[in-house]
């Protein structure tokens, strides 16, 4: 059934990492997380997903969070929505269930550039087009399964560098002149058009707003480099504290809350602690706690 965007009474906007944030690093568990994330639901308050992950891996995940709204995938190159979620929007791409709004090229571009590229400058790298399922499953520790799900590509590739730093920095310019950049993973770069996390929040932010959703707080929670874009750019900054103890360090923004939990426990510890303080903004109240 399509779920059609309603404006909440309480104006806020959640856009949330997975990863080390709402799931579990280890385990992929969000249960610690959910007692928040079903309050919000309750509310009519979005929770937009913004991840590194495919939309083929995000299919069932978003079914198993009930999360039925938009999600922003591969790092910010696409976002997806259910058909029809807002009652006036472009003309979008199919992709299963989903609407897709591209904001970075899509997979045969990018691979034909990257195989274009290696074959005039001699780059050396392989990317998950050049894998098979096990190669993938190897080197990332999923199973069969999921790193199937990893390869249904539609708007980044991830590869990894075998070259010299210098041809690395020639690579990244060359990229550049063809309009993609390089984005920072784990073990992974990945290649995208020239947009990021941030820039698909924004974007998804006009839409929302276009659907007469305004004057809303937005809320960016996250715990990794790749997220700092994103948190920067939201009203709200909520930074994930990592299972180490470590914690991502902003390099400038205006309100700022680090956990004192790591993972889905650290995203129910904010908004437990904050929400209430949050749901009096239907009324104009707007103090956080902590």
């Amino acid at each position: 059934m399509t779920q059609h965007f309603q404006a909440p009474a309480c104006p806020l906007l959640v856009y949330t990492d997975l990863d080390g944030t709402l799931l579990d690093h280890d385990n992929y568990s969000f249960e610690a997380a959910l007692p928040s994330l079903q309050r919000l639901q309750r509310l009519g308050v979005p929770v937009v997903p913004v991840t590194s992950k495919t939309l083929a891996e995000l299919d069932m995940l978003l079914t198993s969070l009930a999360i039925t709204g938009p999600c922003i995938a591969e790092n910010g190159g696409l976002i997806a929505l259910p058909p029809g979620y807002f009652k006036e929007q472009p003309t979008l791409k199919p992709v299963g269930r989903f609407q897709v709004e591209y904001l970075s090229l899509e997979y045969s571009a990018i691979t034909g550039l990257l195989e274009s590229l290696r074959h005039e400058f001699g780059f050396a790298f392989t990317g998950f087009a050049d894998m098979d399922d096990g190669r993938v499953a190897k080197l990332t520790g999923l199973d069969l399964a999921a790193a199937g799900l990893a390869r249904r590509r539609l708007c980044s590739e991830p590869l990894l560098w075998l070259d010299t730093a210098a041809a690395f920095d020639e690579f990244a310019r060359r990229l550049a002149q063809h309009g993609c950049t390089l984005v920072k993973g784990g073990r992974f770069f990945h290649v995208l058009g020239q947009t990021d996390k941030a820039q698909a929040m924004q974007r998804l932010n006009h839409r929302f707003s276009q659907a007469g959703f305004s004057g809303f707080t937005s809320i960016a929670l996250g715990d990794s480099p790749n997220d700092s874009l994103m948190l920067e750019a939201a009203d709200v900054a909520v930074v994930i504290r990592r299972k180490d103890g470590s914690s991502l360090q902003l390099e400038t923004h205006g309100k700022t809350f680090t956990t004192r939990a790591s993972g889905p426990a650290g995203w129910h510890e904010f908004f437990a602690e904050n929400l209430d303080s949050l749901v009096p903004a239907c009324t104009g109240k707007r103090t956080l706690h902590g």
